[in-house]
């Protein structure tokens, strides 16, 4: 059989020269991202690494998407490293702050790491994209090679209907053929082979086995390569999308057990540092570390994470669908008109307006703070520290005020578009047996909008007329019907096509190969059905694989998201509280007994509650610990949602917000009743001793 390469005499090690000319190669290209021009700013410093290094980033960059060079990459690793060093260093100094020297210190090592390893990041990426990049670009060479058998033509057919790195690098060779580098095609694929090898040898061997139809002679031996090519790249895929997802679980449970569940199970230090060891951890970093640098460092992992899920499918878009509003708005319907509203705007009132007590209340603590003398103050903070129903709502209102504005926006961005999304979904997951249908009516020779009428029939009489693939058949028999367009105008005509009102990338791709195939025969469209619906059971089983592989880490985050976090934070949030109170307690019952021993330890000198906890001066405020901990809680559960969201659905942006909005609502309840019940319940303990109204003893 005819190839374009022999795979086994492909250098897989790579030469130096074939790295060369992959570099070169992205050199012609604009900087596009943030990382490339700074590399490309940087290199200018020309800080070598060492020729093993400079190796091995040579070649993560070459089989990456990053324009840039080793010693870019190198030299800008060192660049901002040092420039956090030298923040570290002067905050040491002259700020005499160790904390934020510490954290410009950690900066300095992670912006290190980051830079120099992100190409071999991004390689694996790409690596574990083209899979997916792959398949489609073989289904559309085959369904191209079934209507013209002309392998050139295939090539370009399939390159103008995928996006990625091996579309790119196919268009490529197009060119480079067109413009007369290389003799053939052939000459051109095989420059870019040793590449694709790397990336996914597959490939390589259906693209060789697609190159024998040009010298198959019968048309039985034509379709069996055809099938075979597409069942290969399919098959073995699907193995090696197996693979990545096994690895990617280790991956995410770690992340779930030592990044969320372990943070928030220590919560429970966080009242005792602020109250036992506020003279040595200053309380402030501690909020710092839990609302800003840890979110962020598991926001960056999880990131990583995520894109290396492989994906089945695209996600639909649903921006051209005529219901889907504006971006940043939503549809108020009154009077059956549609008026756009913004989503911010509205999040920003009810925010307000749940927070408004607890502003006011912290407004003026921080000016009687400000103006206070060091009694009053120590007095004001006492006051923080007590169980009062105003402490209470001001720490809460702020809590639900945040998390209300932040359900807000999630919800109202995701309501509207979800039903859209959803709907889209349904018709993509039916598309199989409807293609199935329609293809073996096809297959009988009857034309187009026959086989859609025989399909309908068959919907209706196995009682399936209520699925969306017999409404969109419906819709588009009637488009032919009533407007008496051809197939193609019935499915893209602009103001009536069936297709404005299912904007998936997936439809329309299959319609367009079904509307090129129509031109041809019945027989041939049939068959063209029949193997698009074959590539789309393969992609039901690679999702399906996917989602049962991350099935037991989906449903723990799914269950810590909406009732454990927000549970355990509450409770925290009142034992800050209780513990202080508990203190008072203890030191009053301890002066009690000092004095009846006649002793007076204590006289002249520090309280025994002050003894115990230290200065209330120094202390954070209970109620803004409260705070910080719920702030806490709202972060954690959107960081679970995007987590789970990446599991069952990539990086679907509207499933995304309506999972943040669903878990944010049932964390919000939880946190309120069992926060409510801890502070009662904590309250009805304290109660229960004759000293235990907060600083009734007299103890400083």
């Amino acid at each position: 059989m005819s190839k374009i390469v022999d795979i086994e005499k492909i250098d897989k090690k790579l030469s130096k020269e074939y790295i060369n000319f992959l570099l070169e190669e992205k050199k012609s290209k604009s900087l596009s991202t943030f990382y490339e021009k700074l590399c490309n700013l940087a290199e200018k410093i020309k800080i070598k690494p060492s020729s093993k290094m400079a190796e091995k980033l040579n070649k993560d960059i070459a089989f990456s998407n990053i324009n840039a060079t080793s010693v870019g990459v190198f030299s800008a690793s060192i660049l901002v490293s040092f420039t956090f060093l030298i923040f570290s260093l002067l905050s040491l100094y002259i700020l005499k702050d160790t904390g934020i020297a510490l954290l410009f210190l950690s900066l300095s090592g992670f912006s290190f790491f980051y830079i120099l390893t992100y190409p071999s990041f991004n390689a694996k990426v790409t690596k574990i994209q083209t899979g997916d990049e792959a398949i489609k670009i073989i289904l559309y060479m085959v369904i191209y090679l079934k209507l013209n058998p002309n392998f050139e033509g295939s090539l370009v057919y399939a390159s103008s209907h995928v996006k990625g790195p091996l579309s790119n690098d196919i268009k490529k060779a197009i060119w480079d053929t067109q413009t007369g580098k290389y003799k053939t095609i052939e000459e051109a694929l095989s420059v870019y082979m040793s590449k694709w090898v790397v990336w996914n040898e597959d490939f390589v061997r259906s693209i060789n086995l697609l190159y024998g139809v040009l010298i198959e002679p019968t048309e039985e031996g034509r379709e069996n390569i055809l099938r075979k090519a597409l069942d290969f790249m399919l098959n073995n895929t699907r193995e090696k999308m197996k693979v990545y997802v096994e690895d990617i679980t280790g991956s995410i449970n770690i992340l779930h057990i030592l990044g969320i569940l372990l943070p928030v199970m220590s919560l429970i230090m966080l009242p005792l540092v602020s109250m036992f060891l506020n003279n040595m951890v200053n309380p402030i970093f501690v909020g710092v570390g839990y609302l800003i640098i840890l979110p962020a460092i598991l926001y960056f992992i999880m990131n990583r994470i995520l894109l290396k899920r492989p994906s089945a499918f695209i996600v639909p878009d649903i921006k051209k669908h005529p219901d889907v509003p504006p971006k940043g708005k939503f549809y108020l319907k009154t009077f059956n008109k549609k008026i756009p509203v913004s989503i911010l705007l509205v999040s920003i009132v009810v925010s307000f307006i749940v927070m408004s007590y607890g502003i006011i209340h912290f407004v003026n603590l921080y000016f009687e703070l400000k103006e206070a003398t060091p009694d009053m103050k120590e007095s004001l903070l006492k006051k923080e520290a007590s169980i009062t129903f105003e402490n209470v709502l001001s720490s809460l209102s702020i809590t639900m005020g945040i998390g209300f504005g932040l359900y807000s926006y999630f919800y109202l961005n995701s309501f509207q578009k979800i039903k859209i999304r959803n709907d889209i979904k349904n018709i993509e997951s039916d598309f199989q047996l409807g293609l199935y249908s329609l293809g073996n009516y096809l297959s009988e020779g009857y034309p187009i909008e026959k086989s859609i009428e025989k399909s309908i029939e068959e919907y209706e009489k196995l009682g399936l007329s209520k699925k969306p693939i017999y409404e969109m058949f419906t819709k588009l028999i009637k488009n032919i019907k009533n407007t008496g367009v051809t197939f193609k105008r019935a499915v893209f005509e602009k103001n009536y096509g069936i297709i404005n009102y299912y904007p998936s990338v997936l439809i329309e791709e299959i319609l367009n190969v079904l509307c090129s195939a129509s031109e041809k025969s019945s027989v041939l469209l049939g068959n063209v059905a029949k193997t698009i619906g074959n590539y789309i059971e393969n992609l039901n089983t690679v999702e399906l694989k996917i989602k049962e592989l991350l099935e037991d880490v989906r449903s723990g985050i799914k269950m810590q998201a909406s009732f454990v976090v927000p549970m355990v934070c509450g409770i925290v949030s009142a034992l800050g509280i209780f513990i202080l109170n508990m203190m008072v307690v203890i030191s009053c019952e301890l002066q009690k007994i000092e004095k009846s021993f006649g002793f007076n330890i204590f006289e002249g000198s520090e309280s025994i509650l002050t003894s115990m906890v230290g200065s209330f001066s120094k202390m954070m405020p209970m109620t803004v610990l409260q705070i910080i901990i719920g702030t806490y809680t709202l972060e954690t559960i959107i960081i679970m949602s995007v987590l789970l969201n990446g599991i069952e659905n990539g990086f679907d942006k509207i499933s995304r917000d309506y999972i943040i909005s669903s878990n944010m609502i049932r964390a919000l309840l939880v946190y309120f009743v069992v926060f409510v019940v801890s502070i009662f319940l904590f309250n009805t303990i304290l109660s229960s001793f004759d000293s235990s109204t907060m600083f009734k003893c007299k103890l400083i």
